[in-house]
């Protein structure tokens, strides 16, 4: 399921987090930046046609890896500058904000606090930031 990602399409997304993050709800906010961050990614690899095999749909650690590949082989054949530490980071946060979300999954009595679901929802921003410049 591709969307169609724009700045109102992330505000969007961004003001549900913090609608949760304002209640008190950060088991949630994690859960939504997470389903963003998913949204997004399913949306890169099928704007680029990157091809990803035997994943789970919902792994966004998995997705990240393949998404910094394909932009690191799209640097490099046009010569574009990047910074190497910008794509770690993509895999590095969507590495915690999966884990994070099936520790909340998984276990009834784990409970985020507003640091965690504010740091999820402050990556999320930057990442999906980053990459609409490289959606197709």
């Amino acid at each position: 399921m591709a969307i169609n990602w724009n700045s109102d399409k992330l505000n969007r997304h961004l003001n549900r987090i913090d609608g949760a993050i304002m209640a008190g709800r950060y088991n949630l906010a994690l859960k939504l930046a997470h389903r963003s961050l998913k949204l997004c990614y399913s949306s890169y690899i099928s704007s680029n046609n990157i091809t990803i095999e035997q994943i789970s749909p919902d792994n966004i650690r998995i997705m990240a890896i393949y998404i910094c590949r394909h932009l690191m082989a799209h640097f490099r054949k046009y010569e574009i500058p990047y910074n190497e530490r910008r794509l770690m980071f993509i895999t590095l946060v969507s590495n915690v904000i999966f884990l994070t979300t099936m520790s909340v999954q998984s276990e009834d009595d784990y409970l985020a606090d507003k640091a965690t679901a504010t740091y999820a929802r402050e990556n999320v921003n930057s990442i999906i930031s980053y990459l609409m410049r490289y959606l197709a």
